[in-house]
């Protein structure tokens, strides 16, 4: 089997790689049940705005900016479509096109095959990320435009309808924050192309990135100093 002789290197590069990419998602998730983050005070401002939207006779300003954030998902996924289309047709010349690379190191082609798959394979999971995020979104205009109104139901009914339709809208970012999520691993993948530990370097950097953004960036600040805000 192929995969057994791949380079101790490769290996522990791409080994490294899957371990940020799938554990930053599972500490994020983890971290952000314990403290402040970007995600969690981003959700509080969607459940305020499900609350608000039942509470409003006309709809006209939600319904654009639900559109918005559907047209946002599916933009990203007509572009990973395009990416996977592109990376696809480069797989025949993909030797050649790698030689070129400043500083690159050599690798057989197997290898170098293994690496546009595993880059595939990042983009694939966008793909379905981005597609199932404008799902949900199109659920929840269908969920906002058949709302009951407060006087239409008893409270109890109408809290369990917003209240659902909060999680629905925060469904549907967490899905489009892991396409994105998806997209700034890919780019480490690249620098795998140069060299096993390029991609070491730069998935660490892409890590750190996404941590600071969700857990110590200026606009986390921002968001927890009006999320008190009635």
């Amino acid at each position: 089997m192929k995969l057994l002789s791949l380079p101790l290197i490769d290996a522990i590069a791409l080994a490294s790689f899957l371990f940020c990419w799938l554990g930053y998602g599972v500490t994020a998730r983890w971290l952000g049940r314990r403290r402040p983050s970007l995600i969690s005070s981003v959700n509080v401002f969607r459940a305020r705005w499900m609350r608000r939207i039942f509470e409003r006779d006309s709809h006209i300003a939600d319904a654009a900016l639900l559109g918005n954030l559907l047209r946002g998902a599916l933009f990203f996924a007509s572009t990973t479509v395009f990416i996977l289309g592109g990376l696809i047709a480069l797989l025949p010349a993909l030797g050649h096109v790698v030689s070129h690379l400043p500083y690159s190191s050599s690798a057989d082609p197997w290898v170098l095959e293994l690496k546009a798959l595993v880059l595939i394979a990042a983009f694939v999971y966008a793909f379905f990320k981005f597609t199932w995020s404008a799902w949900q979104y199109n659920v929840l205009s269908i969920i906002v435009g058949a709302a009951p109104t407060a006087v239409e139901t008893n409270t109890a009914d109408f809290t369990r309808y917003v209240d659902n339709a909060a999680h629905i809208a925060t469904m549907a970012g967490d899905s489009y924050n892991n396409g994105i999520r998806a997209y700034y691993f890919a780019i480490a993948l690249f620098a795998w192309f140069i060299d096993p530990l390029v991609l070491l370097a730069v998935t660490l950097i892409v890590t750190f990135v996404l941590y600071r953004r969700e857990f110590a960036s200026p606009m986390l600040g921002s968001l927890q100093r009006v999320t008190d805000i009635k």
